[in-house]
């Protein structure tokens, strides 16, 4: 990880349990990471749970962004404020999402708004906005996005439609990207990480294997570590019975 030190990461909800694991590993590795929330009690909370890496003098640094990532003008307003400070963004990770139920057939329309501004609407936006700078300053780059196994294997009966179209969506646009970023010769690097169940920090007895919330932040730091030359592609990542 010696390559990112001090360089600049972004973690699109850090108030998510890996989101917040993600942003606690990267700080560690001497990163300055960003973290976004919409919600001021999101980063209330986040703060409170940063007071201990930080007390242990961590090499990095973590900046907290109050922002709604599916208005474009805010979000558009904080990259300013991140490229006046920082100059540009290095690592840009895309764990937000929303999961609400809903089916395309009869699913309100309203909920298929939201899940659509969030899981597709935003991640472009992102990306659109952290390429610029990479290319821009012609730097070494990298965008994670992580995603979900349904955009991969349909659950034969489930209530979320929208979501698993969503997560497929960003699953082609992550291969788009790559041959983008190639005909551009643009330094960029583009890895999908499809999860499958991840385990909650409010799960009492979980009734099936989960993925661990530190090895998702784990892979995520391990994938950055590959050579400049190597490209992970693709990781469908899934839990096995103990």
């Amino acid at each position: 990880m010696q390559c990112w030190v001090n360089k600049v990461a972004i973690v699109t909800d850090c108030g998510d349990e890996v989101g917040f694991m993600i942003l606690e590993q990267l700080a560690k590795a001497g990163m300055i990471v960003i973290g976004f929330s919409k919600h001021e009690d999101t980063l209330e909370k986040v703060t409170e749970k940063l007071k201990p890496l930080i007390a242990n003098k961590i090499t990095g640094k973590v900046v907290l962004c109050r922002c709604d990532i599916t208005n474009i003008k805010q979000l558009e307003s904080a990259f300013e404020k991140i490229k006046d400070t920082y100059e540009g963004i290095d690592v840009l990770i895309n764990n937000a999402y929303c999961n609400s139920d809903c089916l395309v057939n009869t699913g309100s329309l309203e909920d298929f708004r939201e899940i659509i501004d969030v899981n597709i609407y935003a991640v472009v936006a992102f990306t659109r906005l952290v390429a610029a700078t990479m290319i821009e300053r012609k730097t070494r780059g990298h965008i994670i996005c992580i995603n979900d196994l349904c955009s991969y294997q349909i659950p034969i009966e489930t209530r979320k439609s929208v979501f698993i179209a969503t997560k497929a969506a960003i699953t082609s646009v992550n291969e788009i990207l790559r041959h983008e970023f190639r005909f551009l010769k643009a330094n960029i690097k583009v890895t999908n990480i499809a999860c499958g169940s991840i385990e909650s920090s409010t799960e009492i007895a979980p009734d099936e294997p989960k993925l661990r919330i530190r090895d998702v932040a784990k892979l995520v730091k391990l994938i950055l570590n590959t050579p400049e030359q190597l490209q992970v592609h693709e990781v469908l990542l899934d839990s096995v019975t103990e």
